[in-house]
This record gives C-alpha cells, sequence and structure tokens, in this order.
C-alpha cells in the first residue's frame, strides 16, 4: 500500500484542492490587465510541430496576482533569434523593457542563459492580455491568450477586458490598446501606434 501513495514527481500528497484540481484553461477576455508576478524566464530550443522547424525564443510566464482572473497563468514568447529585422527588434525591445521594470541588468552582454535570468522570477509587472486565433493545418480553430504590453506594476488600473468572440476560421487581428486608453500616463509614449515601447 505505500508505493501506492508514493508521488510521480516526489512531491507530498496533501489532497489538498490546489493540487488535486485542473488548471483553468478558459480564454481570458481580450484587453484584460493585471499586476502580475514573473513566474518562469527562460530559453526555449525546440522543434515546432507544425513547421517541423526549429524554434529558438524566450518564454516568459506571468501570475496574475489581482483582478477577476487571480492566479491565471498567462505567457509571451520573445522571438529575439526570429528571421525578420523587425521581429527581433521588437522582441528585444519587449526584453529589455521587462528587464528595465524588473530592475535587472545581464551581467554580459551574450545572450541570457536560463541562470542568467533566476533573478527575474519573482519580479511584478502589470500586464495587458489579448485573445488570439488561428486555423490549425488540420482546419481546427484554436485559440488562447499572450501578454501583448508589459508596465510598472500598479502603474495601469486591474481591468477585466471583453471577450472576443470569433465568428470565422480567419484569425484575429490586433484589438484595442491599453497604451492608447492611458496615453496620458506619465512614461508612456505619446503616440497611437499601439505599439508598447
Amino acid at each position: 500500500m505505500e508505493q501506492f501513495w508514493n508521488s510521480g514527481s516526489g512531491k507530498v500528497i496533501t489532497g489538498n484542492a490546489e493540487h488535486a484540481f485542473l488548471k483553468d484553461f478558459t480564454i481570458i477576455p481580450d484587453g484584460t490587465i493585471a499586476n502580475s508576478k514573473i513566474i518562469k524566464f527562460c530559453l526555449v530550443n525546440k522543434l515546432n510541430a507544425y513547421t517541423q522547424m526549429e524554434e529558438k525564443y524566450y518564454e516568459v510566464t506571468f501570475k496574475m496576482v489581482d483582478g477577476d482572473f487571480k492566479n491565471r497563468e498567462v505567457g509571451l514568447k520573445l522571438k529575439v533569434f526570429d528571421q525578420k529585422t523587425e521581429t527581433i527588434d521588437r522582441n528585444l525591445n519587449m526584453m529589455k523593457l521587462i528587464m528595465d521594470l524588473s530592475s535587472f541588468k545581464p551581467a554580459h552582454n551574450d545572450a541570457p542563459t536560463d541562470s542568467d535570468l533566476m533573478p527575474m522570477i519573482g519580479k511584478m509587472a502589470s500586464v495587458k492580455i489579448v485573445q488570439w486565433d488561428t486555423v490549425a493545418k488540420d482546419g481546427k480553430l484554436l485559440e488562447g491568450n499572450r501578454v501583448s504590453e508589459v508596465y510598472k506594476s500598479g502603474s495601469v488600473p486591474t481591468e477585466t477586458g471583453q471577450m472576443v468572440v470569433v465568428t470565422s476560421h480567419a484569425p484575429s487581428s490586433s484589438h484595442d490598446s491599453a497604451l492608447n486608453r492611458n496615453s496620458g500616463l506619465s512614461g508612456l509614449p505619446d503616440d497611437d501606434s499601439g505599439i508598447p515601447f
């Protein structure tokens, strides 16, 4: 009987709800803003299941600490190794923005390793979440969320966005921008491009 209760991961079996229930994977409404904690910041190097090509990017996972979706997690891919120069520049700027907001400076000029990024874990920021959708090769509609904008923690109000209802299999475009709604806030660029930096 003793072996039956041995954890597969080595963690203690508690019977607590937080360890027993599946995580909530429902879509978070587009435009939701919440104060969040960085719980993962790492380099990913993997084979893309759809394109069968090697992908290399940084992945940041934020856990919301307030609002209607408290304790939900949402990610951001920083495609700093992309083929397109515009994508590289935008993603490097986003990476530097997150580091600056976290008062973090890399110790060297090379691509940061997972151990270099460890001090980022636990840092706080306010994030804006958008819905995304795309059509898979098999024709199925895939939907999810991602972080689109990152601000100093508490500098933009926490709010629940509006659910975007997908009515066709055409991928969605960019949605309303918290930057546009909060353009008068100190420290934000005074333009209407919707780009957060």
